[in-house]
C-alpha cells in the first residue's frame, strides 16, 4: 500500500479489525457509528487494495478466510505501533523524550546540578542526557555552534545570543586538613589563611577559582597557590594531605572525603553566584524541562539553605 493513502488504510484497517471481532456487518456497522452499506464497501476497498479475500460472506454468515485470519493477528500490532507514535511524538512535543547535552566543570558538579540531573531523570527517563566536561572557553563555543545546550558558569558569560540566569549563589568555607590549628574555630576569619600555602582549581580555566582569588584579595592577601588542579576530588585530596588549605563554596562539604574539615568564613559579604547559560532563542521543550526542574531546586536550596537541601530526596 502507497504511503500516500495511509491515512485511507489506517481507517480501513480499523474497520477490518471491529468486522473480524464481531463477524457481523450489523453489529461492526453500529460500533463504528456508520451504515452498513459504507462498511461493506470500505471492506471490498481494503480487499481490492490487498488483492486478496478476507472474509467468506453469505446472507447469514460472515466468516474470515485464511487471510483475514493472519491479518486480525496482525493489524493488532500496527495500531500498537502507531498508537506508540503517536504517543512518542506528543512526548517529544512536551521534551519529554529527546537528547540534552549540558556541558560542565567538576567545580560545578555539587549540590544543586547533581539534585536536578537526579530529578530530571526520575521524572523523564526518556530523554538521553550527557555531559560533556569542557573548560568555560570550550564550553561557550560549544553553546554557540549548538553541540551542548546548556552549560553551568560561576560568573555569566556577556555574548551576543546568550542568556545568563541566576541560580544561586553560596556562602564560601575553608576545607582544612583535620589535624589544621584552625579546625578549633567554628568559623575563621579570611585573612588568617593570609600566610597558608592554598590549592586551588586552575585559574586559567576556571571562573570559580577566579572568584575565589578576588575574595582573598579583597581581604588584603594574595593567596599562595601551590598547586593547580581540574577536579574537586583531586583538590580535597590534596587538603587532606595537608597539602594547603582550600576555598570552595560551602555545598562542597557534602563530597569532602574523611580527614578534611569545613568552616565557613566569618563575616563573610560575598557570596559565590552560579549561572545557568543557554542559547536565548533556543526553543528545545527538553531543555525548557530540564531549566524547570533546576529551577524548583534553586528555589528550595534558597528555602533550606545549603546545608537542609544536600538532605533533601530529588522527586
Amino acid at each position: 500500500m502507497d504511503l500516500h493513502r495511509l491515512n485511507v488504510d489506517m481507517r480501513l484497517l480499523r474497520y477490518f479489525s471491529v468486522l473480524a471481532e464481531e463477524l457481523h456487518f450489523g453489529r461492526a456497522a453500529a460500533r463504528l457509528h456508520i451504515s452498513q452499506p459504507p462498511l461493506s464497501q470500505q471492506i471490498k476497498l481494503l480487499e481490492r487494495d490487498l488483492q486478496t479475500q478476507l472474509f467468506v460472506r453469505t446472507h447469514h454468515h460472515v466468516e474470515l478466510t485464511s487471510a483475514g485470519r493472519m491479518l486480525k493477528e496482525q493489524v493488532r500490532y500496527v495500531f500498537e505501533q502507531f498508537d506508540r507514535a503517536l504517543t512518542l511524538t506528543r512526548q517529544a512535543g512536551r521534551g519529554e523524550v529527546g537528547r540534552l547535552e549540558v556541558g560542565m566543570i567538576s567545580s560545578v558538579m555539587i549540590g544543586l546540578i547533581t539534585r536536578s540531573l537526579q530529578m530530571f531523570q526520575e521524572r523523564y527517563p526518556g530523554v538521553d542526557w550527557r555531559l560533556h566536561e569542557l573548560t568555560p572557553m570550550a564550553q561557550i563555543e560549544a553553546l554557540e555552534a549548538m553541540r551542548i545546550d546548556v552549560c553551568f558558569f560561576r560568573l555569566g558569560h556577556q555574548g551576543a545570543g546568550l542568556r545568563n540566569e541566576l541560580l544561586i549563589s553560596e556562602p564560601v568555607a575553608v576545607a582544612l586538613p583535620e589535624r589544621h590549628r584552625l579546625t578549633r574555630y567554628d568559623c575563621v576569619e579570611l585573612c588568617e589563611l593570609a600566610q597558608e600555602p592554598f590549592v586551588s582549581f586552575e585559574l586559567q580555566q576556571s571562573t570559580l577559582a577566579k572568584v575565589l582569588h578576588q575574595i582573598c584579595m579583597e581581604a588584603g592577601f594574595v593567596p599562595r597557590i601551590v598547586q593547580q588542579v581540574t577536579q574537586v576530588q583531586t583538590l580535597l585530596c590534596l587538603v587532606r594531605g595537608g597539602f594547603g588549605v582550600a576555598l570552595l563554596p560551602v555545598s562542597a562539604e557534602y563530597t569532602k572525603p574523611p580527614g578534611v574539615v569545613f568552616r565557613p568564613l566569618k563575616n563573610q559579604v560575598q557570596e559565590v553566584p552560579l549561572y545557568a547559560i543557554y542559547r536565548d532563542e533556543d526553543v528545545s521543550p527538553t531543555l525548557e524541562l530540564f531549566l524547570q526542574t533546576v529551577r524548583e531546586l534553586a528555589r528550595r536550596h534558597a528555602q533550606v539553605g545549603p546545608a537542609e537541601f544536600d538532605g533533601l530526596i530529588a522527586g
